[in-house]
């Protein structure tokens, strides 16, 4: 005689309940990923963030169309006078993408105390709006002869005569962009926005921890900045374009991986003229 096996109810519950949904499964080092949904012509990214001393969250992208180990495209910041601090969320509206690609996106939280930790991968989701771009460029055009030379007298890069980055042409509307270089000084990689592309003096634009170190110029970006309104203004969110990148050369013609800035001091020391002692008080 064959023996039945009778599996209780609630065991067939749970096993349908297995089998029949879509489980957000995430590498448990990371944190839970944020939610993206279409809106319009772009994707908005929207999560929460639970830690009040959160001093900036960078959003991260991957176009993951063709490539599931494409590049990780930086795409700006979120500053907390853009976070909706009562309900302890925050968002970004991602506009340079391309129509019918399939993007994820991730971000980065770092806090007053210098810790930084992310979340994990968002789903996959495209944009098939019609006012959404299905060609283009989110990247500043560099041309093969648009090369800096660096001057390591007068600390300046400079491109030759006639010669510029063109805006990307995927952007219809570029006045709110501004150029910005990446430099990359150790572990340290930021922006820095520039007025002039064919000129720049590095001795004013960069601050002294990138003095007498390694520097690298990774290339250009568009740089957008949107503020909150009244009458004390704060930065909300930082916007960037794709990077494009950017060679440099030495004042010989030859092509340079990095630089310094050394600016030259008085080599002697001088002599103690102080009074104060220690334990005059």
């Amino acid at each position: 005689m064959k023996k039945l096996t009778i599996i209780p109810a609630f065991i067939s519950l749970i096993m349908l309940t297995f089998t029949g949904c879509n489980w957000n499964v995430t590498d448990s080092k990371y944190l839970t990923r944020p939610d993206i949904e279409v809106k319009g012509s772009s994707i908005i990214i929207r999560g929460a963030y639970v830690n009040s001393e959160t001093k900036y969250i960078n959003v991260y992208r991957q176009d993951v169309t063709d490539n599931e180990d494409a590049e990780v495209v930086r795409l700006g910041v979120i500053f907390p006078s853009g976070f909706d601090k009562e309900n302890k969320t925050f968002m970004f509206f991602d506009e340079n993408i391309f129509s019918g690609h399939e993007y994820r996106y991730y971000v980065r939280f770092v806090e007053e105390n210098g810790s930084k930790n992310r979340t994990d991968w968002t789903e996959k989701k495209s944009n098939t709006n019609g006012a959404v771009p299905s060609s283009g460029s989110y990247a500043y055009a560099v041309p093969t002869d648009a090369k800096y030379t660096y001057d390591p007298v007068q600390f300046t890069l400079t491109l030759p005569s006639g010669k510029d980055f063109t805006e990307p042409t995927a952007i219809a509307d570029f006045t709110e962009y501004k150029p910005a270089l990446v430099f990359q000084n150790d572990d340290i990689i930021q922006t820095y926005e520039i007025a002039d592309t064919t000129s720049v003096n590095l001795k004013t634009l960069l601050p002294q921890d990138y003095l007498y170190k390694d520097i690298k110029l990774l290339g250009i970006v568009g740089q957008k900045k949107e503020e909150s309104g009244g009458t004390e203004p704060a930065l909300k969110y930082i916007f960037w374009t794709e990077l494009a990148a950017v060679k440099v050369l030495n004042s010989a013609g030859n092509e340079i991986t990095s630089f310094k800035l050394e600016p030259e001091y008085g080599e002697e020391n001088g002599y103690d003229y102080s009074i104060e002692s220690d334990n005059e008080n």
